[in-house]
Order: C-alpha cells, then structure tokens, then sequence
C-alpha cells in the first residue's frame, strides 16, 4: 500500500513541476529576448539618444539591436567631432569616416543640423559637408576647426552657399571666402552668421572695378552678425545692412576699410579692435548698448589724430543708452586735451558708462576729465568701473 500511494503521489505531483519547469524556461526566454526593450523604443526616443553622441557613436551603436542597425542613417542632427586628444592616426581617417557617413546615410531623410569639429579638415571634406548641408535644407551648420595652428588650405567662393533654409551658419576656421561680384550670397532665411578667422576676399574682375562690398544684403531675415578675427581683404568700404539686424559684434579684425552700417533695428553694437576704425552710419535709431575697446601703445605716431577719429565713430553711435569702453579707449581721448575742451560729448541719451581696467591708472586725472566730457552731453550719467585681467582685446588675436 505505501509502494502504491508513493505511485499515485508522483504522478500527482509530476504534472506540477512540469509547469513550474515551463513557467521558469518561459520567463528565462523572454529575459533572453529582452533585446526587446531597446527595440521596442520609439523612433524619437532613439534619435534623441544619438543627439547626445557624436556621428562615430552613433554607428557604434547599431551592435544594441537588430532594429539599431540602420537607425543611426536617418538622424537628423549630425554631430562629427574629431577633438585634439583623438590620436594622430585616427585623425587621418577621420576625414574618410565623415564622407563614408554622408554617403550611407538616407538620402532623403531630414537634416536639421550639421555640427562639425574637428582638428584635421581638408578643403575637399569642407566643400562636401557645406554641399550635402545645403541639398539637404539644413537649418543650422556649425563648423569648427580646433587646431591651434593655421591651414592657410585655400578656399571656396559663395556658390557653395545656397539655400533656402539655412538659419543659422558659424564658420570657425581660417579658409577663404572668395567673392566674385557680381556673384551675391544668397541666404534668405539666414536669422544668426557667426564668422571666426575666416578671410574675405573680393577679386575684382578689373582694376578699375568698385572696393565697395555688400556681402550681406541677400539675408533679409538676419538678426544677429558677428564677426571675430576675420581678415578683410581687397576692398575699402565693407557695408553692413540689413532692415532686421539687432546685434552687431566686430572683434580683432584685420582691416584697412571703413564700415557703412545701414541697420536700423540694431539695438547692441559691440567693437574690439585696432584704433584705426572708420564708421558712417545715419540710421542706427534703436541702438541701446555700445561696448567699445582698442589697443592703445606710446610708440603710435598719431595718437591725436586717433582720437578725433574715435570722436566721429562715437557720433554714428550716439544714439546709445549704455556705454563700455576700455582704458585704452581713455588714453587716445586724453592725448589731445583740446579736442575733449571743445568738442561736445555726442551721446546725448547716455545713461550708464562702463570703464574696463586691467589696473587702476596712476593718476585720478583721468577720470576727472573724462566724467567732465560725458557730462556734457548727459548730466545725470553713471560711471561704473569693472576691473578685468583679461580685457577682450587681449582676448582676440589680430591677424
């Protein structure tokens, strides 16, 4: 009897441990499967993944899942980043990675932005990230060269900037710009340029042709410019209108012509530069806030003249509320006693003046003269004095 109800007993119990033994391979095999979960992600959640890993990244990242494997093709911000710590061979075949990239990618997918930084770039990989950029309506395109010393690799003229779409465009390397009149930069939607150490040359198809260049006047919707160590090249007047700018930035450029500014809705002007600065302007009428900085040495021969010079570009800008000017500034003013005696102060609406010092000069004569100059145009002005080590003059390069 106890042989037998052992009998019956396991062939009751068997059926149980059966199911317990499925349920476990069940669960084990969908834990197995759990691929499953990356996979199961939604388009948007991957592609916002990929925007916070560079272009490499990204197509290392296809090994995650089956479904991964092509993702990475249809991303619309590409990131290309080849930082000064990557090793000298890798930088070499970076260039042939980024044109491999271009080409696998999914011709018609959308692009939206195109970063790229990178410590070796070639004029050939530059022409073909700018091309794809512009077939491809990209509304932002950030190129940065991160070496610290010079190309000097050529160029490419403004025939490779067409579209329709771009709104935001930063050049940080030091290639040419050839301009070819009657050849105009035609972006329209373009609403912030940014251009660092690029040079802008005009080459005019006679002696006799006009120096004059209006490189912006096909950008109706521009807001912003800046522009920062640039050389400007082969012409004597370089005109700045647009009917929407509203900040302008000239800092450490290299340049022997003078500016027209036609801008009306400009409100902040910002100017760090060499002395010899000429500005005509007749319209600035929303202008707010003014940072003006030079470069100021003894062994200049004609300080004064530099000085009545800085007078006539202050008139063009007198419409500003708020003034900030370095020390530098102060000492061409100085070095003519009776230009600040008998000329009036121009800006006739200041509120607030800033003084930028590395150090405190030897002798308070200084700011007596210059408190007593701007109070002649605004009575109830405020001088404020910032101590700065590291003024943006010195921040700048000048070719």
């Amino acid at each position: 009897m106890a042989k037998r109800s052992r009998r019956v007993k396991d062939t009751v119990t068997e059926p149980k441990m059966a199911k317990r033994s499925r349920r476990v391979k069940d669960t084990v095999t969908e834990l197995m499967n759990d691929d499953d979960r990356i996979s199961r992600l939604p388009d948007g959640v991957i592609h916002h993944i990929y925007s916070f890993r560079d272009a490499r990244s990204s197509v290392q990242s296809s090994v995650l899942s089956r479904r991964w494997r092509n993702t990475w093709k249809s991303h619309p911000r590409l990131n290309f980043e080849n930082n000064l710590f990557s090793s000298q061979t890798s930088g070499f075949k970076y260039p042939n990675f980024a044109q491999k990239f271009l080409s696998a990618r999914v011709h018609v997918a959308e692009l939206s932005a195109i970063d790229f930084r990178s410590n070796s770039i070639s004029l050939l990989l530059l022409k073909k990230i700018l091309d794809y950029a512009m077939s491809h309506h990209t509304r932002k395109v950030n190129i940065e060269f991160l070496g610290s010393k010079q190309t000097r690799r050529g160029g490419f003229d403004l025939s490779l900037f067409r579209s329709h779409f771009l709104e935001h465009l930063c050049l940080s390397i030091d290639f040419e710009i050839i301009i070819s009149p009657p050849v105009t930069w035609d972006l329209p939607a373009l609403v912030h340029l940014n251009l660092d150490r690029v040079k802008i040359r005009m080459e005019p198809s006679n002696d006799s042709a006009s120096k004059s260049i209006d490189l912006f006047s096909g950008f109706p919707n521009l807001k912003t410019l800046v522009l920062t160590r640039c050389l400007l090249s082969n012409f004597s007047t370089f005109i700045i209108a647009s009917s929407k700018l509203e900040y302008l930035s000239l800092k450490g450029l290299y340049c022997g012509c003078k500016f027209v500014i036609s801008a009306p809705k400009l409100a902040s002007f910002t100017y760090y530069g060499m002395p010899q600065f000429s500005l005509i302007s007749n319209d600035l009428l929303s202008l707010k806030t003014v940072e003006f900085g030079t470069l100021y040495h003894k062994s200049f021969d004609n300080k004064a003249q530099l000085g009545d010079l800085m007078i006539k570009t202050f008139v063009q800008l007198s419409k500003a509320e708020t003034l900030t000017v370095n020390l530098d500034v102060l000492w061409f003013l100085l070095e003519n006693p009776d230009l600040l005696e008998k000329r009036c102060c121009p800006f006739m609406r200041l509120q607030s003046l800033t003084l930028v010092v590395c150090k405190l000069p030897p002798s308070l004569a200084v700011f007596v003269a210059i408190v007593k100059f701007f109070r002649r145009g605004s009575p109830s002005i405020k001088f404020h004095l910032k101590i700065d080590s590291t003024p943006p003059i010195v921040r700048y390069r000048i070719w």
